[in-house]
């Protein structure tokens, strides 16, 4: 199911209009109270009409997930990503999960513009996702290669 054909109702609304005047000017100080229930839509319709990447945080893992799949729904699927937390705690000393730590990268990647993608991503991570360490941006773009079909490579 998809519902991006109903994000264009909102923009008829003077509170959201006055909303998004509010974000763009970037003054920081914007708060919206929204019940439950009007969340994924409200921000898919914030996502579409700003334009911009954006980090929607949660307390719980599991609501970054339930957050994630309203998401998709209302959002192209190729643009929202969940950014999941890793399956060991920070101070273990084991091996991560190999495909839990792909992910992460796969989002880290498209939030830092890697692939030169021009659609603004919309990534859902909880607190514990966070709290994990990555490194800094410069040095993850720095260590980033993008490899093409054709392309030659020394």
């Amino acid at each position: 199911m998809n519902l991006t054909q109903l994000l264009h109702l909102i923009e008829e609304m003077p509170a959201y209009r006055q909303l998004v005047d509010e974000l763009e000017q970037q003054n920081g100080n914007t708060k919206v109270a929204v019940v439950e229930a009007a969340k994924p839509y409200l921000v898919a319709a914030l996502h579409q009409s700003l334009q911009l990447p954006m980090v929607v945080v949660t307390a719980q893992p599991e609501k970054s997930r339930k957050l994630y799949e309203q998401l998709l729904i209302w959002n192209d699927s190729s643009r929202v990503k969940l950014f999941p937390e890793p399956d060991t705690l920070p101070y273990e000393r084991i091996a991560s999960d190999a495909p839990t730590e792909q992910e992460r990268v796969q989002v880290l990647s498209t939030l830092a513009n890697i692939n030169g993608d021009t659609s603004a991503p919309l990534a859902v991570p909880s607190a514990p996702a966070l709290m994990q360490k990555t490194t800094p941006r410069s040095d993850f773009t720095s260590a980033c290669h993008s490899i093409k079909l054709g392309m030659d490579i020394e």
